[in-house]
């Protein structure tokens, strides 16, 4: 028979295995949690890697999207541009055209006012009766003297004749002459020069004639001056500056001369 130490001595040995036994059991269910807790983060981490990975994907769909319409717009840009350009070249060349054409237009009318000029004087009786008494040299003398007299007063018959010679004075680019209301006929924009205050409470009046010069182009009046004075510097400079502000129709005139006057009456003619 064993003693009683022996007994104690295996007993105490079993439970020592038993106890490292159960140490080791929840030593392996500790590791075996945490190795689950573990698999499971890396689990999520790979699902958010993955999420991320299909967000970036998406991202650079979108971008790509976006990069394919910005070119398909900047194509449809660089079309309109090209379109544009060319529609400014034949634009261009159709002004060019134009030009060109005002030009012809304005030499056959300068051309027809010349001939109706020439074919008017031709029809003068004066010119007809100057070359056929020259018979002596006294004579000849006051004969030729006066149809040179007489030759002055055929353009009253322009009158008659006014649209031809109007239009080549207009193409020519110069006209006579002409009244405030009767300027004011080739203007858009004519208001009529103010009498100064000055000259009104002294009843200063005068008369004169002012030259303005008009781009034909635009119709804007470039330059006014005093061809004839009214005799008052305030009544002068009043007018030149009223006439400044004139806007004719293009193409009509690029000088005329204005006749203008102030009665005492506070008027301006």
């Amino acid at each position: 028979m064993l003693g009683p130490q022996s007994t104690i001595s295996g007993v105490t040995s079993n439970i020592i295995l038993l106890v490292l036994s159960g140490l080791l059991l929840l030593s392996a269910a500790i590791y075996g949690l945490v190795g689950s807790y573990r698999v499971d983060v890396l689990r999520t981490d790979l699902a958010n890697a993955n999420a991320a990975r299909d967000a970036v994907e998406h991202r650079e769909a979108e971008l790509k999207t976006r990069e394919a319409t910005v070119a398909a717009a900047e194509a449809k840009i660089a079309e309109a541009e090209d379109k544009a350009t060319k529609a400014q070249t034949e634009l261009l060349k159709l002004q060019n055209e134009k030009a060109e054409l005002e030009g012809k237009l304005d030499t056959l009318q300068k051309q027809i006012g010349e001939a109706g000029t020439t074919a008017s004087s031709s029809q003068n009786p004066s010119t007809a009766s100057g070359p056929q008494q020259p018979t002596t040299s006294g004579p000849s003398v006051q004969i030729a003297q006066e149809p040179a007299e007489e030759a002055t007063p055929p353009p009253p018959p322009l009158p008659k004749r006014q649209v031809v010679p109007i239009k080549a004075q207009q193409v020519a680019g110069t006209l006579g002459t002409m009244s405030i209301s009767s300027a004011s006929t080739l203007a858009v924009f004519a208001p009529c020069p103010e009498y100064p205050r000055e000259a009104r409470s002294h009843r200063i009046a005068g008369s004169g004639v002012c030259v303005v010069s008009v781009d034909r182009g635009s119709g804007h009046v470039t330059e006014a001056s005093i061809a004839q004075s009214t005799g008052n510097q305030t009544l002068d400079n009043s007018a030149v500056s009223t006439f400044r502000t004139w806007i004719f129709k293009p193409r009509k005139v690029s000088t005329i001369s204005i006749s203008f006057g102030f009665t005492t009456r506070g008027a301006a003619y």
